[in-house]
């Protein structure tokens, strides 16, 4: 039975007996995940995304204890009045915001953001990768290749997927400089050390890095304590999932040092056939305090060993249709094992059959931190870091020819075992300036940026004995990437209920590589580029209950490495206008938030079904598309529950579309190209209804329960709005108990049992399209999809001592 948990938009609930209070900092910024505790009860609270909180009392006098690590903490007392705003002073661990202050969208900003506090990352850290525990962000939804969130994942933010999502750590920028994606599962358990993380939609307040066409995604790492402490996490799922991890914390130490270490270790089966995961990975981090200035070094790294999983599962496969297997064994060519693979698999069917069809990839990071107090209205802000990865995928290729690699090679067909290496190294500094005067605030910055990456590969085995390999590198190229941008942000107080935001953005970059391609094709890039990227705002706050914005923003991004390699045309770059309008409304239990976007591209990079010569697509760009849409965001308490629910609602499409198609003849004697022009069609992984839930029922000061629900409209897996190649729609829905308490012992004690998928819903979240033709009438078509895991569950056990 399917259960739809439709979103809920209430304006009132009970309001007798109950105390509203509002955590604000000396600078009228809200401060979510404040704790609050009273003299009424053991319980502990927190505040909202929107600095609120509230308590249910019969009392009229009570006292009000709030800390935030950021902050010194203060008591209150409570006296025959119902609503209190709360003005915390800053304490020395609020230095360490400033890691990330250039790069987030400040409250009340005319841009649209969603905070996941510590205490949200908490909730949902079950071990699977950030994609999965942030997908409850208004428009995004994840998908993950072995199907149950370990592994290779990722997430899509208005139908933008991970080359065009901004994505930092502390600043730093992480988008790989030359394919502009992002591999979460080289940071295994890095929500274990995070903070906070802020999602924004649309090209927001992005600086650093390259221009957001979907979204940005900012994560700030490090658990400043004031008291030392030691976490041990262990986890224990569906599928073997393990995870072991623990944390240490040193405090503060003299007021001015701070030490903190995590090590983890999380492996898993995969839902999907042999797609397991082995991931290692570790964070260290030190700090230093003093009245003027803090210094931050930080260090982790990830070491993944992944089973291959990419290939995704034929349609035939997954609806059991025996016909159409058949099908895909003669048209991909498969032999006996490989056919007998297809046939005896279920929808957790994986191509691939070599013992160590593997991917290996090891990723260490190295930040280090400096912030100065210049006087009470400013500060000063530097970062170098520095980042190597090396790693390769392993396959094994049947019946290959050694000719097709070396020229002197014998012809003769054989298996092949090759290995493809990336090997890169990505190095530069950032730097911000910030004033604070009377009414207006000004933020200079910038960043300078260099990545040097090499591509190669190499083949390890034949099995034709006293095959002499004189040169296994069969292919090497070397990528090279400058990149520097200068930011002005300023924020002005044009009268007491207007404030206005401009920032001016400008970006450079000279991009080369040469040298040969997996395909043995020349490498050969030399693209540079100056971007002008303005961003203005203005918001007006009606009354403390109601605000308005309105924002423009223009952001402009470079082509990827694989366009300059694979296209027939050199491609321009892209550039997208993003207009955001909105208004904020609290009420006395909750808010509900309306933002109106209209995002209009200009040369957007599609693919169009033209492939090369190793079948992988080709993108082209494209004069005209669009994204226009609605989200609806609201936050609700009533007695011991609290929603948290978000709709969005968009139409996304691409005008003058032409698909390539190929025709080789009944024979495979010729090569004919087919252009197929569309006026107006849906742009391809872009559903047009995305809807969250999330209701917590406090059941007991020491139990919650949360039921969460997710719904993902239908998507099409190319750009022709063809029927017969869609992803369906899906809902799912979580539960899981979260059990806590503390004594003189512990200082935390807290078990989580889930049950994802609740009502086993079969569904696909990612898929890809081929298609060509054999003679004039007759087409081949295949989809592939990436299944999701049934349901599962997850158990969590989190001490602290």
């Amino acid at each position: 039975m399917r259960v739809l948990f439709f979103l809920i938009f209430i304006t009132n609930a009970y309001s007798q007996n109950i105390f509203k209070g509002v955590v604000i900092n000396e600078n009228g910024d809200i401060i979510s995940g404040a704790n609050i505790t009273t003299d009424l009860s053991k319980e502990v609270i927190f505040s909202d995304k929107n600095g609120v909180f509230y308590i249910k009392t019969d009392r009229e006098n009570f006292k009000i204890t709030i800390s935030h690590v950021g902050y010194s903490s203060l008591s209150f007392y409570i006296e025959n009045i119902y609503y209190k705003e709360f003005v915390l002073e800053s304490g020395i661990l609020l230095k360490d915001e400033v890691k990330v202050f250039s790069t987030r969208a400040a409250e009340k900003s005319p841009f649209v953001f969603t905070n996941f506090s510590k205490r949200d990352l908490d909730i949902k850290n079950e071990s699977q990768d950030i994609p999965r525990i942030i997908q409850s962000a208004p428009s995004s939804y994840y998908t993950s290749d072995a199907g149950n969130g370990i592994g290779y994942s990722g997430i899509r933010i208005r139908g933008s997927d991970a080359t065009r999502i901004n994505v930092t750590i502390n600043g730093v920028p992480y988008n790989d400089s030359e394919s502009h994606g992002v591999f979460w599962v080289n940071m295994p358990d890095l929500v274990s050390s995070s903070s906070s993380i802020q999602v924004q939609r649309g090209v927001g307040s992005s600086t650093n890095g390259g221009g957001a066409f979907g979204g940005t995604i900012n994560i700030k790492t490090g658990h400043l304590s004031e008291n030392f402490y030691v976490d041990v996490y262990n986890s224990l799922g569906s599928y073997s999932t393990l995870r072991n991890s623990i944390n240490i914390n040193s405090g503060l130490i003299n007021q001015k040092f701070n030490f903190n270490l995590r090590l983890s270790n999380i492996s898993s089966d995969g839902y999907v056939d042999r797609a397991y995961s082995k991931l290692k990975s570790y964070y260290f981090s030190t700090s230093y305090y003093n009245k003027k200035s803090t210094v931050d070094f930080i260090n982790f790294s990830g070491k993944e060993k992944t089973y291959q999983s990419w290939w995704g599962t034929p349609e035939a496969r997954i609806n059991n249709d025996q016909g159409g297997m058949e099908k895909v064994i003669w048209n991909n060519g498969y032999n006996e094992e490989q056919s007998l693979n297809l046939l005896s698999s279920g929808r957790t069917f994986n191509y691939y059959l070599y013992e160590n069809e593997t991917d290996n990839y090891n990723q260490d990071h190295y930040q280090l931190h400096w912030n100065l107090d210049l006087n009470n209205k400013s500060f000063l802000h530097l970062t170098s870091h520095y980042t190597f990865g090396k790693g390769y995928y392993e396959q094994y290729r049947y019946n290959d020819n050694l000719i097709n690699y070396f020229e002197n090679a014998v012809d003769q067909t054989q298996d092949i075992v090759r290995r493809r290496w990336l090997r890169n190294h990505f190095y530069g500094i950032t730097f911000s300036y910030f004033q604070k005067r009377e009414k207006s605030e000004i933020n200079i910055g910038g960043a300078i940026n260099e990545y040097v990456g090499d591509h190669y590969g190499k083949i390890i085995s034949t099995n034709i004995p006293n095959t002499l390999l004189y040169n296994p590198t069969y292919y090497f190229s070397r990528g090279e990437k400058r990149e520097a941008n200068l930011y002005i942000k300023l924020n002005e107080e044009i009268s007491k209920n207007i404030k206005f935001f401009a920032d001016v953005q400008v970006r450079g970059y000279d991009h080369n590589s040469d040298g040969t391609d997996n395909d043995k094709s020349d490498v050969f890039i030399n693209s540079s580029n100056l971007f002008f990227n303005p961003k203005i705002g203005v918001t007006k706050e009606v009354n403390d209950k109601l605000n308005y914005y309105l924002s423009f923003a223009i952001a402009n991004r470079e082509p990827i490495r694989s366009d300059f390699i694979d296209s027939k045309e050199t491609p321009e770059h892209e550039k997208l206008f993003d207009i955001e309008f909105g208004k904020n409304y609290s009420y006395k239990t909750g808010m509900l938030n309306t933002n109106f976007f209209f995002m209009k591209y200009k040369n957007q990079l599609i693919t169009t079904g033209e492939v090369n010569d190793v079948g992988a697509y080709i993108r082209t760009n494209v004069e005209r598309s669009r994204r226009v849409g609605i989200e609806l965001i609201n936050q609700l308490r009533f007695g011991l529950f609290s929603l948290e629910s978000n709709l969005s609602i968009s139409k996304n499409v691409v005008f003058d579309f032409n698909e390539v198609m190929y025709n080789y003849g009944e024979d495979f004697s010729k090569y004919e190209q087919i252009i197929n022009r569309y006026k107006k069609t849906n742009i391809s992984f872009s559903p047009n209804i995305i809807a969250n839930n999330q209701l917590e029922f406090k059941a007991h000061k020491h139990i919650s329960l949360f039921f969460n629900s997710k719904f993902v409209g239908r998507q099409y897996l190319d750009n022709t709005s063809n029927q017969e190649r869609i992803i369906n729609s899906f809902l799912v829905n979580d539960m899981s108990i979260h059990y806590s308490f503390t004594n003189k012992l512990l200082k935390i004690f807290s078990l989580v049992i889930s049950v994802n998928n609740l009502f086993n819903e079969m569904y696909s979240s990612n898929g890809y399209t081929f298609g060509y033709f054999i003679g004039k009438n007759n087409e081949v078509r295949e989809n592939y999809f990436y299944p999701q895991a049934g349901r599962n569950y997850m158990t969590t056990l989190k001490i602290r001592f």
